[in-house]
């Protein structure tokens, strides 16, 4: 096993080493493994990744003060990276392919060590190019320090394709520039794309299928309940470039935390869901014998998935896989209406960064202020102060906004001042504009990303960093690295 420490080493001639801030408790350590597997979608055969302990279980859960004490072994045959979305790691822990590490190489593993500040649903995924979307890709969930059990349902939702990603992006841009070429009035706008480019209106990308915890709606999960149960729903979007409207059915739910974070509870039986975002919702089971579909449909498809919550002698339904109308696009009067449970105190805003978010289609070329990953000029932050993000999406798509290491609050929805939910992602949406406030208390170089996985590609993607901290890797070497990947067989 290649230790931290080795990496560090290795790392000397790309930048000033500095010592780790990890804590000093002791926790069992796990091993995390990142395999090749084959499975089955609808009955067709797929090569995909898979996560798992070295006991077969898949993802990982943890507890708030305790050691996150984990070693990632890569069983692959590809170089990768894993990022632990929404937790507040030390920056060298937070798993970012030429910003915080080297790729772990085939054979080789690395260690995390940190303490685990907070409690709640998170997940976790490979940061290294489009491996992502070939399900590299996991939960973490992390129990309170003094939670008390209950019974639980975890939806882990992905999109899915049987083309290779790196196919499925040369065609965008294929595409795109083949149709910009036939007319030189081409819109911005995506769904006005769509009807004349043929192409989806809302997704850039036409998927195969959508799994809940790897698997279709032919064979969907079944979780058995109790009558008059509540159940905790964990719902996690951990979709490569897909929006999902959640759907109870017969429940009523209540919201009570996104992205980990807790909210005003918020009642009803259809929520939002953006990528990277994550729900926690409590539902209770009707007396007497039941099925309950909990159903994710992808925004603009007629698409959906999801498991069932069923009473131990309830029939459970056969359900399709599609809808008999077009699945409704999201919108910003979920996040209008959301408000932190426990905001943020009041404090003087020192610095306000400015992101300007472009898509330039004729090139699939997608910018914050007009640079592309990894040509980008980042802003510099001093520590210990109130900063303010301000999203200006020009373009005609939706942005799920994602900063690293940090918890921020939604402050501003075109230029109406609310006093919103706190999380790590928000879906900033077309022609809009949004302001989030954040402290600086976590020192670093800290990625700020659209999360769909093919605007990533596009370049809309850049750093925040703290004066005086070091930067591990220029620009040319994150290119190199980036076609290393490239060179790689899967």
């Amino acid at each position: 096993m290649i230790r931290k420490s080795f990496h560090i080493a290795l790392l000397f001639l790309f930048f000033i080493a500095f010592p780790s801030t990890h804590a000093a408790a002791s926790a069992k350590q796990v091993h995390l493994q990142v395999i090749e597997k084959t499975i089955r979608v609808n009955g067709k055969k797929s090569k995909v990744f898979g996560i798992q302990q070295r006991n077969g279980k898949f993802g990982l859960t943890g507890k708030e003060g305790d050691l996150f004490n984990v070693v990632v072994e890569n069983k692959t045959q590809v170089p990768l990276v894993l990022h632990w979305h929404g937790i507040l790691s030390p920056n060298d822990d937070d798993g970012v392919p030429y910003v915080t590490q080297l790729p772990i190489q085939p054979g080789e593993s690395y260690p995390y060590e940190f303490k685990l500040k907070q409690a709640g649903t998170y997940w976790f995924h490979s940061h290294y190019k489009l491996q992502e979307q070939k399900l590299m890709a996991a939960p973490l969930i992390i129990y309170g320090a003094n939670e008390k059990p209950e019974k639980e349902a975890m939806l882990f939702i992905q999109d899915f394709t049987f083309e290779n990603p790196r196919e499925v992006y040369a065609k965008l841009r294929g595409n795109l520039q083949q149709a910009a070429a036939s007319s030189d009035k081409m819109p911005m706008d995506m769904p006005t794309m769509g009807k004349k480019m043929a192409m989806p209106d809302v997704s850039d990308v036409k998927f195969d299928a959508y799994l809940t915890n790897h698997r279709t709606l032919s064979n969907p999960q079944v979780i058995r309940v109790k009558p008059g149960e509540t159940v905790r729903l964990r719902i996690i979007n951990g979709s490569a470039s897909s929006n999902y409207y959640v759907d109870l059915g017969k429940l009523q739910g209540t919201l009570f935390a996104v992205d980990a974070e807790p909210v005003q509870p918020v009642q009803g039986s259809r929520f939002q869901l953006a990528i990277g975002n994550r729900l926690d919702i409590r539902v209770q089971i009707p007396p007497g014998q039941g099925a309950y579909p909990i159903l994710a449909l992808p925004e603009g498809t007629r698409q959906r998935t999801g498991l069932i919550l069923a009473t131990t002698h309830a029939a459970v339904p056969r359900l399709s896989e599609t809808t008999e109308s077009v699945n409704p696009v999201l919108n910003d009067e979920q996040e209008k209406k959301l408000k932190a449970l426990h905001p943020f105190p009041l404090r003087p805003i020192k610095q306000s960064l400015l992101y300007n978010l472009e898509g330039d289609m004729k090139t699939y070329r997608w910018t914050i202020n007009g640079e592309v990953w990894p040509y980008v000029t980042p802003y510099k932050v001093k520590p210990n102060q109130r900063i303010e993000l301000y999203f200006n999406n020009k373009s005609g798509m939706a942005h799920p906004m994602h900063f690293h290491g940090h918890v921020f609050q939604i402050t501003e929805i075109n230029g109406k001042k609310i006093n919103g939910r706190k999380g790590d992602s928000v879906n900033v949406m077309p022609h809009s504009t949004m302001k989030v406030v954040l402290d600086t208390e976590n020192p670093g170089i800290w990625m700020l990303h659209c999360h769909i996985l093919y605007h990533q590609m596009g370049g809309m993607m850049t750093t925040v960093n703290y004066e005086n901290y070091p930067e591990r890797f220029t620009t040319e070497q994150r290119v190199k690295g980036e076609q290393l990947y490239d060179l790689s067989p899967f």
